[in-house]
């Protein structure tokens, strides 16, 4: 059962197209999952179609509409493929998957190229977009705990397999989360039945507060920006 959501003002973003692409994605993983949010997104985009209708019509050069109708006369405009023509068959361990991650996890998670961040978490950095966040995959093992931290800027973590705890909940499959600067000494704890396996996108580096984490700190910030 989902329990966490994005706020209505997070939804009606998304439905106008104005979200940056990682926060975006994190939500459109978590609509693959969440009928309910699904369902009001739907309703958003019907009104929004709805309010088209009354504004008044945009003027279009006539360079423009020649440009369409030559691109439409030179066939370079092709009706989309019927399903099931033509495309490649079902990657291996993907059929689960989030449809928009499956060009970033052709394989499943086993055949990622993992990086050990710790003797607990691994990484996969997917992109860095153009608002200057990082989004990757992170896997937690099974009863592993992430060092305290604080946020320099806003995380949003969307739980793909298994689940984790931190102070204000526990998470489980599709749920998302978002924390920001007003999150510190932030711990999640993967649950113990299960690895726990997130994306996330995180607009600023995190901040370890821990003695020993503090010495991490500066390889955290090279890697958050490193291309």
């Amino acid at each position: 059962m989902i329990r966490h959501h994005p706020s209505a003002d997070r939804l009606t973003a998304f439905s106008a197209g104005s979200l940056p692409l990682s926060q975006a994605l994190c939500i459109r993983v978590h609509l693959e999952h969440c009928r309910q949010c699904r369902d009001e997104v739907e309703r958003m985009n019907q009104i929004g179609a709805l309010l088209l209708n009354y504004l008044p019509p945009a003027p279009v050069s006539d360079s423009l509409k020649a440009q369409v109708l030559a691109s439409i006369d030179a066939g370079e405009v092709q009706e989309a493929p019927a399903a099931g023509a033509g495309t490649a068959p079902p990657a291996v361990n993907s059929s689960d998957l989030p449809r928009c991650l499956q060009a970033w996890i052709p394989e499943g998670f086993d055949k990622l190229g993992w990086k050990r961040v710790s003797p607990s978490i691994q990484a996969v950095k997917l992109c860095n977009d153009v608002n200057g966040s990082k989004v990757e995959l992170l896997k937690i093992r099974r009863g592993g705990k992430v060092a305290p931290h604080n946020h320099t800027g806003e995380e949003i973590t969307l739980v793909l397999e298994g689940s984790f705890s931190d102070s204000q909940g526990v998470y489980g499959k599709g749920d998302i989360i978002f924390r920001n600067r007003d999150d510190k000494h932030h711990r999640p704890i993967a649950s113990q039945d299960a690895d726990c396996i997130c994306l996330t996108a995180v607009e600023a580096p995190i901040q370890f507060t821990g003695f020993f984490g503090r010495l991490f700190n500066p390889f955290i910030r090279r890697s958050h920006y490193a291309c």
